[in-house]
Formats: C-alpha cells, structure tokens, sequence
C-alpha cells in the first residue's frame, strides 16, 4: 500500500532531476541507482526522500556529463 506521505510518478521525479523518465528507468536496468518503490499495479512511485537520495548520487549531473549533442553521434541522446 502507498505511504501517506507524498509520492510522485516517475515522470514528476524525473522533472526535478532534470532526467527522462527513460533515464529513470535506463539507471535502474544498469543497477546504477536504486530500484523505485512499485504501487500494486505496478508503477513506480517515488518520495521526497527518493528523489533527494537520487540527487546526491548525482542522477541530473551523471546524465548531464554522459550527454553528447545532437547531431554529434548521429543519434539522439535517449539512454
């Protein structure tokens, strides 16, 4: 069940990091950043506690630095 607390969809976690929600998902396929909690349906959901601990393993910036411009690679910079 959910906590009461408030949660956000991967999509509004992803805005706060400045990530994808792809990115999201990319990171935790890696095994480079903890797995989301799941609702029972099956989507991930995450806190403010989350999306602070993301941040200090530094999720925006890693993206940020692996990043190359399109055009560059020929292709778009989706993970």
């Amino acid at each position: 069940m959910l906590e009461t607390r408030q949660t956000f969809t991967i999509g509004q976690a992803a805005d706060q990091l400045g990530v994808s929600p792809s990115w999201l998902r990319f990171g935790e396929r890696l095994g480079a950043m903890p797995l989301a909690r799941r609702t029972p349906g099956g989507h991930r959901y995450y806190t403010h506690e989350d999306i602070e601990r993301l941040r200090r393993l530094g999720v925006g910036e890693r993206k940020r630095r692996l990043a190359v411009p399109v055009g560059e690679s020929g292709r778009d910079e989706r993970p």
